[in-house]
């Protein structure tokens, strides 16, 4: 397991990677049901006519992955993420089973806004990490993955804990187009991040 700080941006976090061995069903069973669908986020995708910021169809997801090792990268919440969301998220459901919809909206807007800065903290983390690269995705540096990204409200155990899988079809690494800085993590190189 591995803890990234992005502390120039006060983004925290701990980002663990497990290798797929259940043909995408914890993402993909989870989505369009008790979770939200999947997100095309890395820096590669549109290399493959993925456009970034858009719903993952699953179908393409599984066609892209056949044949390659699938990477699971998991943003987890700090404590204080998943405290505030937890206390959001269940002061919307009171107010929803209160029939206070107006308040309930209130709320709903706060726990997004605790998921845009989960998605920032978890995004800065894949930006850095395809700027530094992983050997056993490819020998190139910097590189850019195919990721799928898929927010979770809880745990595989329903315990209250926003997390971020990032799905990342190694077979399909590439050379980055640029090298340098990664870009939007306050001007600090990946060098001056990760030892």
């Amino acid at each position: 397991m591995t803890a990234i700080a992005i502390t120039g941006m006060g983004l925290t976090g701990v980002l663990r990677m497990t290798w797929v061995e259940d043909n995408l069903a914890h993402v993909v069973d989870r989505s369009y049901t008790d979770e939200t669908s999947g997100t095309w986020t890395g820096l590669a995708c549109p290399g493959y006519g993925l456009t970034v910021g858009a719903d993952v169809d699953n179908a393409t997801l599984r066609n892209l992955a056949v044949g390659s090792e699938i990477a699971d990268l998991v943003w987890e919440a700090p404590d204080d993420i998943t405290s505030e969301h937890g206390e959001a998220f269940q002061a919307a459901m009171c107010s929803y089973q209160a029939a206070d919809t107006e308040r309930a909206e209130q709320l709903w807007e706060n726990v997004r806004a605790v998921w845009s800065q989960a998605w920032s903290a978890n995004y800065a983390a894949l930006e850095l990490l395809q700027a530094t690269g992983l050997t056993r995705f490819s020998p190139v540096k910097p590189q850019q993955w195919v990721v799928a990204s898929f927010e979770h409200h809880t745990s595989p155990h329903g315990v209250p804990r926003p997390h971020v899988h990032n799905i990342v079809v190694t077979s399909l690494t590439t050379a980055a187009q640029a090298v340098g800085r990664v870009s939007g993590v306050a001007g600090f190189g990946a060098d001056q991040l990760i030892s």
